[in-house]
């Protein structure tokens, strides 16, 4: 199930929205993911982007990508205090995983690239 409540996640499509045409650019964004939950990032842009950011938060973060209908693939676990940097392609889906059931994941991002029409949302860890 896919949720669009957080703040972050509207204040971002309201900048979007707000720079029409908009090809390439840079989001900044403090991120929360909830306990057993999925960001999901772009997938239908034309261009690549890049993610790179801190983890805040207390819990480990897994980093995938995932292209299409093939399985996400695995390119990093960020721990507390670490660092992210994860290039996606055209059409490429970034994943960040929330690795605890119970503890709310945080992440300071900077998304740089095609982000034009990068989608975003939530949903359950498989």
């Amino acid at each position: 199930m896919v949720r669009f409540t957080s703040l972050t996640l509207l204040a971002a499509a309201a900048l979007l929205a707000s720079v029409p045409g908009l090809q390439a650019g840079s989001i900044k964004s403090g991120l929360q993911i909830e306990p057993g939950q999925t960001f999901e990032l772009g997938g239908g842009q034309r261009g690549g982007f890049t993610v790179t950011g801190t983890n805040t938060g207390p819990v480990a973060v897994e980093v995938l990508g995932k292209a299409g209908e093939a399985a996400a693939a695995p390119r990093a676990t960020v721990a507390p205090g670490g660092k992210l940097k994860a290039d996606f392609g055209p059409g490429e889906m970034a994943l960040l995983r929330n690795t605890s059931a119970a503890r709310t994941a945080k992440l300071k991002l900077t998304i740089t690239g095609d982000t034009a029409a990068l989608g975003m949302g939530y949903s359950a860890n498989p």
